[in-house]
């Protein structure tokens, strides 16, 4: 989805590509969905039969790495690991996507820039060569220029990368697509969840399109999707956006909304003590939250509420809170 000229030039850039068979790196910030554009990359490719696999470099441990890409040595190995298929050979005929290829070890590069160079990995402990036909796409959220200048990124494997890239365009500098994509996820959310039709107000338009998004698309999305789901209204204001937004969304706009939703009725009754009622259930509410975060330790606790350790241990045996 998009209408605007960096993100038409992104969609242009990516069925060019499709129709090669080069490596790819897709660069961006986190959260503007270099996955999705690697997977339609694929899907638009001579290579769509086979199959798309994913690998994330940050969250494979590094020693574990080599074995997940090229195979595990049958010598030093026992066990189901041995047996797995490395993700080279799950992805031949098809495409293997490496995300957060900056992280991947200088051993593991050196080896890898021979693959690519070869397309024969030669599994440790097996004689066998794999004839891999593999497309490779990566993804980066750093810049890989720098990295290659710091030692931590070889430039063989860079230039190799680099021969076909996509830059994505941060959702700040894509600001006519804002309202379409949250409209968008709010469908999605609306239809998924059957929580009946929702729409957006002014004052959640004129946020949508103010905030810079340093999570970009993803952010978007979980802002929208939050909302749908948490808002009672058939209208999401910006209050129901901004709940974890301090600088958007006040502490005394938070409770004022919320206490809106509970109190209408008990407001109509006489001598109903709402004010020491509504203040005990807020104060053990926000002991009873920082006695959690901080992991039972009352003398943080009472550092971050602001009070005395010997007024906290009296607030905590009065509302009964358990540690």
């Amino acid at each position: 989805m998009g209408r605007g000229p960096k993100i038409l030039r992104t969609f242009k850039e990516a069925r060019k590509i499709a129709r090669k068979d080069h490596m790819v790196l897709i660069c961006g910030e986190t959260g503007t969905y270099k996955e999705l554009v690697a997977k339609a990359i694929h899907d638009n490719s001579n290579r769509s039969q086979g199959s798309f696999v994913i690998m994330s470099m940050l969250n494979t441990p590094k020693d574990l790495a080599e074995a997940e890409l090229f195979g595990y040595d049958q010598k030093i190995t026992s066990g189901l690991s041995s047996n797995k298929p490395c993700k080279i050979e799950e992805a031949r005929g098809g495409t293997l996507f490496l995300d957060e290829i900056a992280e991947m070890g200088m051993s593991l590069q050196e080896r890898f820039s021979d693959f690519i160079q070869n397309r024969e990995p030669e599994p440790p402990g097996n004689k066998t060569v794999l004839q891999a036909d593999v497309r490779v796409i990566g993804t980066t959220t750093k810049d890989l220029r720098k990295c290659v200048k710091k030692g931590e990124f070889r430039k063989d494997l860079y230039d190799a990368l680099h021969e076909c890239h996509i830059k994505m365009p941060p959702l700040r500098e894509m600001k006519e697509d804002i309202l379409p994509l949250a409209q968008y996820f709010l469908s999605e959310v609306v239809k998924k969840f059957e929580i009946g039709p929702k729409e957006f107000s002014r004052d959640a338009k004129d946020f949508l399109l103010k905030y810079e998004w340093p999570g970009n698309n993803r952010e978007l999305e979980n802002f929208v999707k939050r909302a749908a789901i948490l808002s009672h209204a058939p209208v999401i204001h910006k209050k129901d956006l901004c709940i974890d937004d301090v600088g958007s969304y006040s502490i005394q706009e938070f409770l004022e909304e919320k206490l809106k939703r509970y109190l209408n009725e008990m407001t109509k009754l006489e001598n109903c003590n709402l004010h020491t009622t509504v203040m005990s259930e807020v104060e053990k509410s926000l002991i009873n939250i920082i006695i959690q975060e901080t992991g039972g330790n009352q003398l943080k606790a009472a550092k971050t509420l602001g009070i005395n350790r010997n007024t906290l241990r009296s607030k905590i045996k009065e509302y009964k809170i358990r540690i």
